[in-house]
């Protein structure tokens, strides 16, 4: 038995003036058929109505033949919007994620291709199901969803016949322009899947270098360099002031070895003495020194096939310095206590402050480790060197400290911007993040502004638009209070009044008037 398709499609070529449209459907309906969608054009009509029989279709089409202003018409096998629509599933289906379309009923619209895998349903059986039915196991994920939350990469195991896998879920709002609800986005992503795919992008350069935030000329030189010479197995020595962020580039280079699928293990060379240091680098047996209970395998180990980072390397002892040289040289260790040497291949990434050649010259540090550390020097640049990267430093750190300290921090201002790149940033990055954390603490409103900044001096601190003092040992919920206090104080004596004074601040009434007993402040006129 030949298949009947159920629709029938019309192409209508009019003459462009109003009521075109109005005559065919008045064409139609005289004929008693039911349209089921209609696209209207400059020139054209298209439409979509369920089957006729032929009679019928013989005197709809000599109706609209007759109609003043037709031109043509053509039978067609799809409306425009059906071709955008059968694009746009068949591009759902084509990603290699689930893709879930719900409406603000919670009713399921789009059920694609993966997620018929993932949860062994086909998507007949699916569609127009209400979502929490699907997730019905799944409590945490369902407050989610009738919260309306969007979340992303939250861990959620699918079990079905096939078995139980663990996949990724987020979720994205569908809202219109007042911020009114739609409906959502469910998306899930298989999740060894997605770690294979994080480590090639990791060993890209993007992936590597996507915590070094900045593009100047001197930083896309240091990625360079570091992209030429991460594939070795070269020691590397990275040199530059505290606070530019070494260890930051130690990562990178790590992440684009040929080690990045082993360990990368850190030690700090000057947060730790000497006894200390030996026991963390080589480990000791049992019995070996007073409190060994039991034997312990030190980083050289733990690192064997990885990259073992060695930071502030130029406040080892000369002791130290010798022992490390020897594994530079050998490639053995020897745990403390023991008598048996181990083969060890580890890849050393160093880094120092220090300046090792007045050290070398001064006896303070070995010649001959200097030349082994020393094999692939790499120097990052002071941030006085690379200002024009502050701008994008500071929309970074706005956004992680937006979610570490719950605040809606949007911009910063340009004066604000333009006080930090006139600032001569002893403390590097490090400094300058510790600056935008003070400054969003103190920050009233949504743009972070000139008066937010809090720098700091030899003899503590000094607030730029008010001169406040602060000493070190200060806690911060003092220094924001009397922070606090001055703002009030200022506006209160701009607005002339509590209420306007409230408003400039986004604040209550009740609250200023609370503020202004706290802190003993006059009382405005109403």
């Amino acid at each position: 038995m030949k298949y009947m398709k159920k629709y029938m499609r019309l192409d209508i070529t009019t003459q462009d003036r109003v009521g075109m449209a109005y005559k065919v459907l008045e064409v139609f309906y005289k004929n008693n058929v039911s349209i089921e969608s209609l696209e209207v054009f400059p020139n054209k009509c298209c439409v979509k109505f369920k089957r006729v029989d032929n009679k019928i279709m013989n005197v709809l089409l000599d109706d609209l033949h007759g109609v003043n202003g037709i031109f043509a018409i053509d039978k067609i096998k799809l409306l425009n919007y059906e071709i955008n629509e059968k694009k746009l599933f068949a591009t759902i289906d084509s990603v290699d994620k689930g893709i879930i379309a719900v409406n603000k009923n919670f009713k399921i619209e789009i059920f694609n291709y993966y997620c018929e895998e993932y949860f062994d349903k086909k998507k007949e059986e699916i569609l127009g199901q209400d979502i929490r039915r699907l997730f019905w196991d799944k409590p945490d994920i369902i407050e989610l969803i009738e919260k309306g939350q969007e979340f992303e990469n939250v861990k959620l195991k699918i079990k079905n016949d096939k078995g139980e896998n663990l996949y990724l879920v987020s979720l994205k709002a569908i809202n219109d322009d007042d911020n009114k609800n739609h409906g959502f986005v469910i998306s899930i992503k298989d999740f060894d899947n997605a770690i294979k795919i994080a480590n090639v992008v990791l060993q890209s350069g993007e992936g590597a270098f996507r915590e070094i935030i900045g593009n100047s000329p001197k930083i896309e030189n240091v990625k360079k360099m570091i992209f030429a010479v991460a594939k070795s197995n070269s020691t590397i020595l990275l040199r530059g002031e505290s606070g530019t962020g070494k260890e930051l580039f130690a990562k990178a280079i790590y992440k684009l070895s040929d080690r990045s699928n082993k360990k990368f293990v850190i030690l700090n060379c000057a947060a730790l003495p000497d006894s200390l240091i030996e026991s963390e680098l080589f480990g000791f047996e049992k019995g070996s020194f007073t409190g060994a209970l039991t034997h312990k395998e030190g980083l050289f180990k733990v690192a064997n096939g990885g990259t073992l980072f060695l930071d502030e390397v130029g406040e080892l002892s000369m002791a130290m310095q010798a022992k490390l040289l020897r594994v530079l040289q050998d490639g053995t260790i020897r745990k403390i206590g023991g008598i048996e040497e181990e083969k060890v291949d580890v890849r050393i990434i160093a880094a120092t402050n220090r300046d090792l050649e007045k050290m070398v010259a001064a006896n303070e540090f070995r010649r001959d480790l200097y030349y082994r550390l020393n094999v692939i020097p790499i120097y990052i640049p002071a941030l006085k060197e690379r200002i024009e990267d502050i701008p994008h430093l500071v929309n970074y750190f706005i956004n992680e400290f937006n979610i570490k300290l719950g605040k809606n921090i949007k911009y910063a201002d340009p004066e604000f911007i333009n006080e930090l790149m006139n600032y001569n940033w002893k403390g590097n990055v490090r400094e300058l993040k510790n600056i935008i954390e003070r400054s969003m603490l103190l920050c009233r409103g949504s743009i972070l502004k000139r008066d937010d900044i809090i720098v700091n001096y030899e003899n503590g601190m000094n607030f730029k638009k008010h001169k406040l003092s602060f000493n070190r040992g200060d806690k911060l919920r003092d220094i924001i209070e009397r922070v606090e206090r001055q703002v009030i104080k200022d506006v209160l004596h701009e607005s002339k009044s509590i209420r306007r004074a409230a408003k400039k601040l986004g604040v209550s009434h009740t609250t200023i008037i609370n503020k202004i007993n706290k802190y003993s402040l006059d009382k405005c006129k109403e």
